[in-house]
């Protein structure tokens, strides 16, 4: 019986690594070289953006506070959304005040919203990391990394299809969207509930054809919930087995150049998402639930009965996974609390938002005030010089519901890579670095932290 021993391909070096190019780790990537780190990015596919991309997942949500007034998310995100609005690749959420057909004729939580082009999107983010001096690593999965017996990462290993790439850094950041790197560091981490229960997964796909004449003056002219989305129509469909979305209501969202974007199927029963054969099988079948899901849309609401499929997700839009115990961890009760943290690095208003099946006692709340989310919520427990941000920040089932929306990861990101850079080039562990010096270069960069 031979046995395969797998030879070093590629080494790198570099300040900090940065495992995951989706929007989180976009901004981390760049804030740490904008800061003077060498910063190296590896990403499995073969662009940026993650969950807004490969995933389809749009628009942008708000970046207002919680009153609907005043942006609170600023900074990089809001840097990114200028380059992308200059390209003509996004609409401002200056021009999104809700209640349209932009917000998803939503009448709260949907104020100031962003909808982008995806092709944009990727070229603007892309155009940023180069711009900074990021060295980007396309088509590269962390499989595995040493450490030093204790609390320190050395190197990462990644893998592409000529072999194994080893990476040395000093500073790692996880912005893999599910704790992939903490996971393999043997750091702690956590997944949903105390029951392990997570939200629901779904797959975006957009349209064209919409008659938005027609849709607007349905929904303007009726004030009725239920006959607005045609929620009756959609619980009629499911008991006669032509509907078997997870979603309750018609959810589209006008985008740029007469694409649509629709987040309406939804899969509802519990599976790993961690394990590949269990996401192949859940990918395989959202496919065919959104082809059944578009013939109800043509066949049931008269602006769409010309309607044409565009494209459906690559990815799954996986909205809750693994993600890691830190040296904080953000809970339900500080955003109903309203605390600003010491140590914060971003101010939000995002609701708690938990999509789950119809009959599982979840509820959502709507945040009344402004509130933050902790440095120390993205510094691992357990190994000191590993970073999280996005969606594997250390947060409880509720926290993590709010923030998990794309302009909070962002913002994350930024802080998630500032700290980074001023560990690495001082020679000391992320958890070390005071958080006033994070935040005042957060601030130095059009940041808000009040």
């Amino acid at each position: 019986m031979s046995s395969v021993t797998l030879k070093i391909n590629r080494e790198y070096v570099c300040d900090v690594l940065v495992c995951g190019g989706g929007v989180s780790g976009f901004s981390a990537a760049v804030s740490a070289a904008r800061s003077g780190a060498d910063v190296i990015l590896v990403e499995p596919g073969g662009f940026l953006g993650g969950t807004a991309t490969k995933g389809m997942v749009g628009p942008f949500m708000t970046c207002y506070d919680a009153a609907g007034k005043n942006r609170i998310i600023r900074g990089l995100f809001e840097e990114l959304v200028e380059r992308l609005v200059s390209e003509g690749g996004a609409v401002s959420y200056l021009d999104c005040p809700g209640s349209d057909s932009r917000s998803g004729y939503r009448t709260s939580g949907h104020i100031g919203v962003t909808p982008f082009d995806i092709e944009a999107l990727k070229r603007v983010t892309e155009a940023m990391c180069l711009e900074a001096g990021v060295r980007l690593l396309y088509h590269n999965t962390a499989v595995g990394c040493d450490t030093d017996g204790g609390r320190h990462i050395t190197r990462v290993y990644t893998a592409d299809s000529e072999g194994i790439n080893a990476i040395d850094a000093l500073v790692f950041i996880d912005a893999t969207g599910c704790a992939a790197l903490a996971a393999k560091a043997g750091a702690g981490t956590m997944r949903g509930d105390e029951d392990g229960f997570v939200q629901t997964s779904s797959m975006f796909f957009t349209i064209s054809g919409v008659d938005k004449e027609e849709l607007d003056k349905h929904m303007y002219l009726d004030g009725d919930m239920r006959r607005r989305f045609y929620m009756d129509e959609i619980e009629e469909a499911k008991s006669e087995g032509r509907f078997s979305g997870g979603t309750l209501k018609l959810r589209i969202f006008e985008g740029l150049g007469g694409i649509w974007v629709v987040n309406m199927a939804q899969h509802d029963d519990p599976y790993n998402e961690l394990d590949s054969g269990e996401l192949t099988k859940v990918e395989i079948s959202q496919r065919l639930q959104i082809l059944q899901i578009f013939n109800w849309m043509k066949e049931t609401v008269p602006a769409l009965k010309n309607i044409k499929l565009v494209a459906t997700a690559s990815d799954m839009g996986i909205r809750e996974s693994r993600r890691i115990i830190g040296r904080k961890i953000f809970t339900g009760e500080d955003i109903m609390n309203a605390v600003l943290f010491d140590d914060r690095i971003a101010v939000c208003a995002n609701s708690i938002d938990i999509h789950q099946k119809v009959g599982v006692s979840y509820s959502t709340y709507k945040a009344e005030s402004n509130y933050s989310i902790p440095l120390g919520a993205l510094i691992s427990r357990d190994i000191d010089n590993l970073m999280a941000a996005g969606k594997c920040l250390s947060a409880d089932k509720y926290a993590f519901a709010a923030v998990r929306v794309m302009p909070p990861c962002i913002a994350m990101g930024e802080a998630a890579g500032i700290t980074a850079a001023i560990a690495a080039l001082d020679g000391i562990d992320v958890c070390d670095v005071p958080a006033e010096s994070v935040q005042v270069e957060i601030a130095a960069r059009g940041g808000y932290l009040e």
